[in-house]
């Protein structure tokens, strides 16, 4: 249930990220019984990275977006 306004919007994916998707939600209901929808897991991808204080406006494109928070996680905090 959502408790903010809220927008639906269709997104093309590469096969690669659905199937990571759904394994990532195969897992976690394995490990605790409990279903998550890959819309719910892409939403808390997005979150996480707003929350995370990286200023991803740094970034020209999608791959610099990737680059600027697999290099914050690798430094083990904030960019």
């Amino acid at each position: 249930m959502h408790t903010e306004p809220w927008g639906k919007i269709t997104v093309v994916l590469l096969d690669r990220h659905v199937a990571s998707l759904d394994r990532l939600a195969i897992d976690i209901r394995l490990k605790h019984g409990k279903a998550i929808s890959r819309a719910e897991i892409i939403r808390a991808f997005i979150e996480a990275a707003y929350q995370s204080g990286i200023d991803l406006s740094e970034a020209t494109s999608g791959d610099a977006i990737v680059e600027l928070l697999a290099r914050t996680r690798r430094a083990g905090g904030r960019g």
